[in-house]
C-alpha cells in the first residue's frame, strides 16, 4: 500500500499566505486528504490519526467526514449506517448527494450523513482513490491498488470494470474535462517517478498517453482555466522545491508559488473563481482566487 512518509508528522501551524486575498484554515482533523465546497460549507475527508505507514493499511474505522468552520472548528458527521469509515481519499458532490469512496466501497449520503447507499467492490488488491462524475447517471472512481478505473451507477451504486485498456500503476486523482481524463500517478517514495497522463476515448477502452514525468509522490490534478495544474509532496526533479505547478501545452514542467511552502498539496479544487488546496500533512486549507494561482500571461 502506498506510504507517505515525512520526518515531521502532523504539524498545526500557521501557513504564510501566498497573496493578501488568500483565506486560510488550519487546525483540520489529523490526516485530511480532500475537501469539498458544497453549497455555504466546506467538507472534509480524513484516514483519521494512523498516521504514515499505518493509515491506508487500517482496518480500523478511524477515518471520517467532516463539515469545516473557520479557525479550524469542524464538525464530525455520523453516517446513518452506522459502519464508519476507514480509509477515504476522495469525495464529490452529485446533486444534493456527496458521494465519497473508503478503501473498496463507494458511499452515497446526505450532507447530513444519511446514506442513500454503499457499495463494495470485492476484488483482490482494490483501493479506490477519487470519483469524479462522468455524467447524471455515471460516476467514475480510479482504483489506485489495480490502476485501472471503474464505473458506479449514481442511482444504485453498481459497479463495473471501465476503460480497460487503461493501466497506470499508482493511479491516484483524476480530472475529467471535454472527453479527455487528466490523471496522476503516485510513484515510489524516493524516486522522481510519478507522471501525468492523458486518457482519451472514455469508452470500454480509453487510451492513455503519458504527459509529463519526473514528479515526486504527485497525489492531485485540476484543470483551471485551461491550464493543468498538479499538486504533491517532493514537486519536479527540476523543480524540488516546489509543491504545485503546472503543463503548458508542450508538457514542459512549470512551477508555481501557491502552497509551496507547505509540506504538500494532496487536493485542489475548482470552482472556475476560486481554487482550494489541502495541505495534508500542515492540517490546513487555503482558498485562493484563480488569478493568483497562475502566473499572469
Amino acid at each position: 500500500m502506498m506510504i507517505k512518509r515525512l520526518s515531521a508528522l502532523l504539524t498545526l501551524t500557521i501557513i504564510q499566505p501566498v497573496s493578501a486575498e488568500e483565506v486560510l484554515v488550519s487546525g483540520l482533523p489529523p490526516f485530511t486528504e480532500a475537501i469539498l465546497p458544497f453549497e455555504a460549507d466546506v467538507y472534509a475527508i480524513s484516514i483519521g490519526p494512523g498516521g504514515p505507514g499505518e493509515e491506508f493499511g487500517s482496518q480500523a474505522t478511524n477515518g471520517g467526514l467532516y463539515k469545516l468552520g473557520p479557525n479550524g472548528v469542524h464538525e464530525s458527521i455520523t453516517l446513518s449506517d452506522g459502519e464508519g469509515l476507514r480509509n477515504p481519499t476522495g469525495l464529490v458532490e452529485l446533486g444534493d448527494q456527496i458521494v465519497l469512496v473508503d478503501g473498496n466501497q463507494v458511499i452515497s449520503l446526505s450532507p447530513e450523513g444519511d446514506v442513500n447507499w454503499r457499495r463494495s467492490y470485492d476484488e483482490e488488491g482494490v483501493f479506490f482513490y477519487d470519483v469524479e462524475v462522468l455524467n447524471g447517471a455515471t460516476l467514475l472512481v480510479s482504483d489506485f491498488g489495480r490502476g485501472g478505473f471503474v464505473s458506479v451507477s449514481a442511482n444504485t451504486g453498481d459497479i463495473q470494470p471501465t476503460l480497460n485498456d487503461v493501466q497506470i500503476d499508482g493511479l491516484a486523482r483524476f480530472e475529467i474535462t471535454d472527453d479527455q481524463i487528466y490523471a496522476v500517478s503516485w510513484g515510489t517514495d524516493d524516486a522522481w517517478d510519478s507522471a501525468v497522463y492523458r486518457i482519451s476515448g472514455l469508452g470500454e477502452a480509453g487510451l492513455s498517453e503519458k504527459l509529463a514525468g519526473g514528479f515526486g509522490n504527485l497525489e492531485s490534478v485540476e484543470v483551471v482555466e485551461g491550464t493543468v495544474v498538479v499538486g504533491g509532496y517532493r514537486g519536479h526533479q527540476d523543480h524540488q522545491a516546489f509543491k504545485l505547478m503546472q503543463l503548458d501545452t508542450e508538457g514542459r514542467v512549470n512551477s508555481l508559488d501557491a502552497g509551496s511552502n507547505t509540506h504538500g498539496v494532496s487536493d485542489i479544487y475548482s470552482d472556475g473563481y476560486s481554487i482550494w488546496l489541502n495541505f495534508f500533512y500542515d492540517g490546513a486549507y487555503a482558498k485562493i482566487p484563480a488569478k493568483h494561482v497562475l502566473p499572469s500571461s
